[in-house]
């Protein structure tokens, strides 16, 4: 894979068909500009400045820019949408929405009474994604956009499925990707890097949506510590540690327009054990519409049913394959096993660090045919017992024993780094 040096500049046109009308904003691997172009209008770009990095991490970076692109066409409104898709001189982009009214950052300051809406907007956008197996892993006011209509919208999903990211060379407060998202709002199982720094679970983004709700309401500040301009990187440590503890600041929150309406839902956010924290977007979202006035979401959770077909990867080596579980069913075979070993019904590759057991999870059909169970580990014959994974299986948020959950459609299996939908 050969990658050719762009010299990008106001004016030119790219691929044939965009004109740079300016410079947006720069990352770590990438730059972002303003274009225009016949069929889209005015809308930004994103380019993967691959020449700039290493070859042998090459690859991986063109799959997890293709992934963001992928993410970024989930179909809601609450999430920015990606348009286009091609390659400048051997260097990937793509081309996406563009929200010229900035984000939510620019709301230090100004009247707070639009935010029970927006956080509405916010939980629907999450929803969206982690029904797709999908998790932001980087929210913060800075990747909420503020669109023409007075709604706002998710982007940034370069830390959906990220995983050769380096720390970050920009400013450590605002715009880093430390392990995956900025520092400040990162949850304590995430900073910890539990089950190896790699299962992580929609409530990781549940806890950043309570820091960045927090830092909304009480105009600029942060829960776990005192944070000004002039602090560093040195405040990290106590600042998380106290995350780690949930001691923070609730009478800041109090003292607030509304506080008393918001301390519960931040509360439900901010548990420290990702356990006894609200457990979805869902979750959040009718304690919201209980203390606010922004009227009640009916569309969440339709449709569930306990006859299902297939797996689908939603994140992982394999994206988007499809495995039909009657092709695993003959005779009397009920079981369904999966992990990354030969002898399993269903192998997942492994060509990198996904942290998949040899022998994952299991799938077991009821002897009347009407309903699934998910079993963390396998049985080993040798043992004779029922052996657990190493990191564990989840089902959407909830942690799976050997004993068994129920499964419905819609639901999301987590296996290490891999998400599987049930469909």
């Amino acid at each position: 894979m050969i990658a050719y040096r762009l010299n990008i500049e106001v004016g030119n046109l790219l691929d044939g068909k965009y004109e740079v009308l300016q410079v947006i904003g720069s990352g770590s691997y990438g730059d972002v500009y303003l274009v225009k172009s016949k069929k889209y209008g005015i809308q930004a770009m994103k380019v993967l400045r691959l020449w700039d990095v290493q070859s042998d991490l090459h690859e991986k970076l063109v799959n997890h820019f293709h992934q963001e692109y992928e993410a970024a066409q989930i179909p809601s409104e609450f999430l920015i949408h990606t348009l286009d898709f091609g390659t400048l001189n051997g260097n990937p982009y793509f081309v996406m929405e563009y929200c010229p009214d900035g984000d939510l950052s620019n709301l230090k300051g100004k009247n707070k009474s639009c935010l029970p809406g927006y956080a509405k907007d916010i939980l629907h956008g999450l929803h969206a994604l982690h029904s797709e197996g999908k998790i932001h892993r980087d929210l913060k006011p800075e990747n909420i956009l503020i669109r023409k209509n007075g709604s706002v919208a998710l982007t940034d999903f370069g830390a959906v499925h990220d995983k050769v990211k380096s720390n970050s060379e920009r400013d450590w407060r605002l715009k880093p990707k430390q392990i995956w998202g900025s520092p400040l709002y990162m949850s304590p199982e995430m900073y910890e890097r539990k089950g190896g720094g790699i299962t992580y679970l929609p409530t990781v983004d549940i806890w950043s949506f309570g820091v960045m709700l927090y830092e909304l309401v009480s105009d600029g500040a942060f829960p776990f510590l005192d944070i000004d301009d002039n602090s560093d990187a040195s405040v990290l440590p106590k600042y998380h540690e106290n995350a780690r503890q949930g001691i923070w600041n609730k009478q800041r929150i109090r003292n607030c327009l509304h506080g008393h309406q918001w301390l519960p839902i931040i509360e439900g956010c901010l548990t420290p054990d990702y356990q006894n924290r609200f457990q979805s977007a869902t979750d959040v979202l009718k304690e919201l519409e209980s203390r606010f006035d922004i009227g009640s979401s009916q569309t969440f959770q339709n449709g569930r049913t306990s006859h299902i077909s297939r797996l689908i990867v939603t994140q992982g080596e394999n994206l988007g394959t499809v495995y039909n579980l009657s092709k695993y069913l003959e005779g009397s075979v009920r079981m369904v096993k999966v992990g990354r070993s030969n002898d399993n019904s269903i192998k997942l590759p492994e060509s990198e660090d996904t942290y998949l057991s040899r022998h994952h999870f299991t799938l077991e059909r009821s002897s009347s045919g009407a309903y699934w169970l998910i079993r963390d580990g396998q049985w080993d014959k040798e043992l004779r017992q029922w052996q657990p994974s190493t990191n564990g299986t989840y089902l959407n948020a909830s942690s799976v024993s050997t004993q068994g959950l129920r499964i419905f459609t819609g639901d999301i299996i987590t296996a290490g780094e891999y998400k599987l939908k049930v469909d």
